[in-house]
């Protein structure tokens, strides 16, 4: 099995729906969890919120947040990932992912690479992790997702 049925498996066994918000996987998060025969039962809804105003329109993070913090911060993906389940905090769990996949964009303080990670499940205080992924593009991304379904399982 992998972590992609893991984890629709583990959200039917609380009968729990999923909501993801995706930055720099553009979708790849939504598309691990929807190639899962019977994810009907627990996905609910995605968003790609690639830029600043998206993520402030879609899901509700303040721009002063995006403004003070950046995009890739710890900050954000928490608030990603709780604008993501307003209304339905009682049985969803969202995951948020900001980061910088390259090849280009990377600084000092947020180098390519870097992706931070948020997580809300119900009844649990949001949470954000910040990894460190090495490679091309594409594996940054690969293991961005990789990581996300990871980490409801880690509770």
């Amino acid at each position: 099995m992998n972590k992609a049925e893991e984890l629709v498996t583990y959200l039917q066994s609380k009968g729990w729906k999923l909501r993801c918000v995706e930055s720099c996987t553009a979708g790849g998060l939504s598309a691990a969890v929807g190639a899962v025969a019977g994810v009907s039962s627990v996905l609910d809804r995605s968003w790609v919120t690639y830029s600043n105003l998206a993520k402030h329109e879609e899901v509700g993070v303040p721009l002063g947040l995006i403004e003070t913090y950046g995009a890739v911060s710890e900050e954000v993906v928490l608030a990603m990932a709780e604008g993501a389940i307003k209304g339905c905090e009682s049985n969803t769990l969202s995951l948020s992912i900001s980061g910088i996949a390259g090849p280009d964009g990377g600084t000092v303080e947020k180098p390519v690479g870097m992706v931070w990670i948020g997580l809300k499940a119900p009844q649990q205080q949001t949470i954000a992790q910040c990894f460190h992924f090495k490679g091309a593009r594409l594996e940054v991304q690969q293991q961005a997702i990789s990581q996300a379904l990871a980490m409801p399982l880690q509770e």
